[in-house]
């Protein structure tokens, strides 16, 4: 059995999380800024972990938000998609 594997945060990109549990992106060769909500900044710090399972992810932000399973799994899915899409993370 293989373990999934999940894009990784793109060296050219800087994270800071603020007092709130959110988070601000920079990316340097864009010079775009991005914003996390509190569920984003974990999906973050996962891939800097180098959590490589989505579900282990998801039951992250289980343990910490009002959010049942499958809605954290697909957030979690939307969130690299979008991370992806923007240059924020690099393909697995």
């Amino acid at each position: 059995m293989t373990e999934p594997r999940l894009p990784r945060p793109n060296p050219q990109v800087l994270f800071t999380e603020l007092d709130d549990g959110t988070g601000v992106l920079l990316h340097l060769d864009t010079k775009f800024y991005f914003t996390l909500n509190a569920a984003a900044v974990i999906v973050w710090k996962s891939l800097a972990e180098s959590i490589a399972d989505p579900g282990v992810i998801a039951a992250r932000i289980t343990s910490l938000f009002r959010v049942d399973r499958e809605t954290a799994a697909r957030d979690v899915d939307s969130v690299l998609r979008e991370m992806l899409e923007d240059g924020l993370v690099l393909p697995a």
